[in-house]
């Protein structure tokens, strides 16, 4: 998944065109049961950023292994609903041209300020997949059909995971599905949550991604 599309004002970072979060942002989305998405907001010179160490991107007090190449260094520039802190790698798959967007694989960790202390870990899960999608996929047609949906521990600690397989068209973009996996992990007075995008056109990377899921790790 790209998270920035030229011309229709979505978020992140695109080869080939310059990457910018609108400013004004976006008007705040709505998720498929109608929960409004928080609106875009653009990172500052003061707005704090991942620590990478000993092979990690740390974000608070998660962490997970560090993707390599043709993953990009880690950056906090990105959406995630409710996010306080992101650190976030994108691996181009499919370059852009002068007649069709990019398309990337991503891998992304954030700590929350809030979601689950009120809603728990489940609903948690559903809203940060669908306003990730609706706030970061405008102007795309795509059809989402969720595939796991339950309880799971990360290093020890409760979570609870949700991955959605995702179909599309996109003029130019040889990808026509691809797989979301949300985590929710909860941890003392703290909740993360780590989000992955991975397309058909990029099979090789899977187990890039699988790393960073499985090592996922709390201070």
């Amino acid at each position: 998944m790209n998270r920035a599309l030229c011309g229709l004002a979505l978020v992140a970072l695109l080869s080939g065109c310059v990457p910018e979060i609108p400013n004004p942002p976006p008007a705040p989305s709505a998720t498929g049961a109608g929960f409004p998405c928080p609106a875009v907001e653009r990172p500052t010179a003061d707005s704090p950023r991942p620590v990478v160490a000993s092979g990690r991107v740390g974000v608070g007090r998660v962490s997970y292994p560090l993707a390599p190449a043709p993953f990009e260094a880690p950056s906090n520039v990105d959406y995630i609903p409710f996010a306080n802190l992101v650190g976030a790698q994108h691996a181009n798959v499919e370059r852009s041209t002068a007649s069709s967007m990019g398309w990337d694989a991503v891998v992304l960790l954030a700590r929350l300020s809030s979601v689950d202390g009120a809603w728990g870990a489940q609903r948690a899960a559903e809203v940060v997949a669908q306003c990730s999608l609706s706030m970061t996929w405008l102007g795309i047609d795509y059809h989402p059909r969720v595939t796991r949906d339950e309880a799971s521990v990360v290093d020890g600690h409760a979570a609870w995971i949700r991955v959605t397989e995702l179909s599309f068209t996109v003029p130019g973009i040889r990808a026509s599905t691809e797989v979301q996996t949300v985590i929710i992990l909860q941890t003392e007075g703290e909740s993360y949550a780590y989000l992955s995008y991975l397309p058909d056109t990029a099979p090789q990377l899977k187990p890039v991604l699988d790393a960073t899921r499985e090592g996922l790790r709390v201070a």
